[in-house]
């Protein structure tokens, strides 16, 4: 039987299409459109792909906490890493475009009362996170991202 958290797992694979699909507007249109999803900016990480060493672009919406932009390896709540977020701990620094400019960062994975605190800030900007963990039963990963 087909349920809504099907789609949010990506049991149907509509997280990946509608990634797809995201990203092929961004470039499209130069990030005129779909730069933001429910008024949370978006960009664009872009890792190494571990086995395939091929540049692999993800768009994601991130929260600017601290000075740092922090994003969320939800995966929909799938029970899954998503692979971008294994692509980027195979590296020491990864790189992000915002608004059609690109910049290398280094990232930190948080970690006890400092993850805490910015979880709580990030489910007050989008509750949905909160129905995502459950999905996945695994602590999901908030990546902070700091310009070199």
């Amino acid at each position: 039987m087909f349920t809504i958290a099907d789609i949010f797992t990506g049991r149907y694979k509509l997280i990946r299409f509608f990634s797809k699909f995201h990203l092929f507007i961004l470039k499209k249109f130069n990030n005129k459109y779909l730069n933001n999803l429910l008024g949370i900016p978006v960009l664009v990480l872009i890792t190494i792909g571990r086995k395939s060493n091929v540049k692999r672009f993800a768009p994601l919406v991130y929260f600017n906490i601290d000075n740092s932009y922090i994003i969320v390896a939800s995966n929909g709540g799938n029970p899954n890493d998503p692979n971008w977020y294994k692509n980027l701990i195979c590296k020491d620094t990864v790189s992000i475009n915002i608004s059609g400019k690109e910049f290398e960062c280094s990232y930190e994975i948080l970690k006890n009362d400092y993850r805490t605190k910015i979880w709580t800030e990030i489910i007050k900007i989008y509750p949905k996170y909160t129905e995502y963990q459950k999905l996945s039963k695994r602590i999901i990963p908030l990546i902070k991202l700091n310009k070199i």
